[in-house]
This record gives structure tokens, sequence and C-alpha cells, in this order.
């Protein structure tokens, strides 16, 4: 808890050292560093996103075993009460439950994969196909031009490229082969919903980005959104 504490601090204080620069300084640094600027912003927050799903995993890890426990002392207490001559555990079971409690402790090799997924895909990457490929469709903000924006990216970049490369980041980092890391996530997109998770917040997402947000900003603010589905991604990710 406190090493998530201090990940969470210095992020914050990151956030803030970038905002004391002032909106236009902000506006500047983005313009002229569009590369440098969505890699800091994705890096920071994918590695951000998933200390926090590692965190809330250990809790309902932790949730669960006080339950079992529970559910054990209220079983031994019963019999001590059915039978007079057997001493009921409590005391023994406690510690030894207390024991058994696992604390929390930060998986440095998935942290560092969001790390370098975040950066590398969902900032630089994003910010060539965003800035650079997208464009090709047409670079109005009309819904026709809109809408053609955001159905290659929900049915084409997002399907084929976006959570793909999260599931090969992670497979090369463990020592997996592409075969199985695509494998496991098409068994994910099969029995956990992860691409139609990824639509239900993105395609209405995509609108405003194509539509209302200057380009220079489009990747942070996807990246500002995406922090919630870092960490559902995370959490599905953990468990493949």
């Amino acid at each position: 808890m406190t090493r998530l504490l201090k990940v969470v601090a210095i992020t914050m204080m990151l956030i803030g050292t970038a905002s004391s620069m002032g909106p236009s300084a902000i506006s500047n640094f983005y313009k002229k560093n569009p590369f440098k600027g969505a890699f800091l912003t994705c890096s920071i927050k994918g590695c951000t996103a998933d200390l926090v799903a590692q965190y809330i995993a250990a809790s309902k890890a932790n949730d669960q075993h006080d339950e079992h426990f529970k559910r054990q002392l209220d079983y031994d207490n019963a019999l001590s009460r059915l039978n007079p001559l057997k001493k009921a555990r409590g005391g023994d079971m406690h510690d030894t439950a207390i024991a058994n409690k696992k604390k929390f402790k930060i998986d440095l090799r998935r942290s560092a994969m969001f790390l370098i997924y975040g950066g590398l895909y969902q900032g630089c990457a994003n910010e060539f196909l965003y800035n650079s490929v997208l464009p090709r469709l047409g670079t109005g903000t009309d819904w026709r031009t809109v809408g053609k924006k955001v159905a290659a990216d929900a049915f084409g970049i997002v399907p084929f490229l976006c959570i793909p490369m999260a599931y090969l980041v992670k497979g090369l980092l463990l020592g997996r082969s592409v075969r199985d890391s695509y494998s496991n996530y098409w068994s994910d997109v099969v029995n956990k919903g992860v691409l139609f998770k990824n639509w239900m917040i993105f395609i209405p997402v995509q609108c405003l980005t194509f539509s209302v947000i200057p380009e220079h900003f489009r990747v942070s603010f996807v990246a500002c959104v995406s922090f919630f589905w870092m960490i559902i991604l995370s959490c599905i990710l953990s468990s493949s």
C-alpha cells in the first residue's frame, strides 16, 4: 500500500508540475514535441492504472480470504456448541489467518509491460495514427468524416492492433510465443468480452476526439479517458 501511494504521489507531482507551466506552455510543448508528450503522458498513465488494478485485485483477494476465515470460524464454533468436549480453534485460526493474509506487493514486470505498452503504442503509435494516418479519410470535423475515422479505429485499429499489442507485449515479457499471446487475446474476446467492453467506452469517446478535440491534444485526451480502460484491461490480462 505504501509503495502504491508513493507512485500515485509522484504521478500527481508530475501532473502538478505540468499544470504549473500554464495552459499556453503545455499547449506549445505538445505542439512542438508531439511524440515526447504522447510517450510521457501515456507511459505514466499506463503504469499508474496498472498499479491501481493490482491494488484492487490484492484487496479483493484479501476480502475473499477474510470471508473464508469467517465462515470457517462460524462452523468451528457451531461444532464446539454441539460437542462441549471439542475445543473451538478460534485463536489458532485467527493467527493462521493473519499469517496467510497476503500483503500487497507490486508486480514490477507487469507494471513495466503497461509502461511500455502505454508509452510506445497508446502514446507514440496513436500520435502517428490519429494525426498522420486517419486524416487521409478527411480533415474536417463533419459527422461523415468523424464517422469514418471512428469506424476505422473501432473496427480496424482496435481489434487488429490496439488490444492485441497489449497481449503481445505481455507475452514477450513472460517469454511466451506470439501465437500463444494472440491465442490468449482471442480467448478473452470470446469469453470475457474484452473487445465489446472497449467499444462501449471508446466509440462515444472517439466521436469527441475527432470532432472537438484539437489535434495536438487528441492522444492526451484519449489517455485521460483510457485510464479507466487500462484498469479494466490490466485486470483481464492478469487473469489470462
